[in-house]
């Protein structure tokens, strides 16, 4: 279900994609930003009519209190996590890789732009295929999470991930760019988001799951700082050296993963 989720994500990009283009050609830049505004709320309409809620058999209203006892529930459980180190490291890491995988993402199509130089057209339809490729390395991902394990499978796409960043950082060669990014790049962006949900399923204590997915999150939501990074860079050093050192935060999440898997094996 999870690589259901990450790949149909990337499948609804590459619907969406020729869409901004043909508005852009159509009305201008500033038109794509309200038709993704218009496109996000009509296709969200089914999933607020026809999606059930989940029937909570005592439901609690809000109450000043609440608010401030939630409050007091969610530092307990980040204090908790210096008794579950497999756990904290875990979340260590995913906040690492996710840095690296968010500002790559952000900052791809720059990059090939302003490294290879490439015609718009060319670059929509590298974005197309890298979603299509992506799609499929979700359902992938989902298989090897299910048959072979999430860890495992997390692991080999951080893995994955450093060593397609390296790669990049090095090619001089526009179509060898695109091959290694079809391939290794997909399967990293897809496997890191669909085996990284199962994992914290997996390690964090049945009763405070919805708990610990507000801290993965936050891991996933503050992991920014790799963008800043890629930009100076960019600016003081060139595009290649601020892509080559993307890998040490893919690296360093890689380690922690790594060191997480050992503390939560089986004594």
């Amino acid at each position: 279900v999870s690589g259901l989720g990450t790949g149909l994500g990337y499948l609804g990009v590459l619907v969406a994609l020729p869409i901004a283009h043909w508005v852009e050609k159509r009305f201008g830049t500033p038109a794509v930003f309200s038709a993704a505004g218009i496109l996000f709320l009509v296709f969200s309409l089914p999933a607020f009519f026809l999606v059930p809620e989940r029937k909570i058999e005592s439901p609690i209203f809000f109450r000043w209190s609440l608010w401030k006892s939630e409050w007091q529930k969610i530092i307990q459980t980040i204090r908790c996590l210096s008794a579950r180190m497999d756990l904290l490291l875990f979340l260590g890491g995913n906040f690492f890789v996710v840095d690296a995988l968010n500002s790559t993402i952000f900052w791809f199509s720059v990059y090939a732009r302003e490294v290879f130089h490439p015609t718009q057209g060319t670059l929509i339809y590298l974005m197309m295929a890298l979603n299509a490729s992506a799609f499929l390395a979700g359902i992938l991902a989902g298989f090897l999470t299910d048959r072979w394990g999430a860890m495992k499978t997390m692991l080999l796409s951080a893995a994955v991930l450093s060593v397609t960043l390296a790669i990049l950082a090095m090619v001089q060669n526009f179509k060898i760019f695109i091959a290694v990014s079809l391939i290794g790049g997909a399967f990293a962006i897809a496997g890191i988001w669909t085996a990284g949900r199962k994992v914290l399923i997996e390690k964090a204590p049945a009763q405070n799951v919805g708990e610990y997915f507000g801290l993965y999150g936050l891991t996933t939501k503050i992991s920014v700082i790799g963008s800043l990074v890629f930009s100076i860079a960019a600016d003081l050093a060139g595009f290649r050296t601020a892509l080559w050192l993307l890998v040490f935060p893919a690296l360093t999440g890689w380690i922690l993963l790594l060191i997480s898997n050992a503390l939560g094996r089986p004594k």
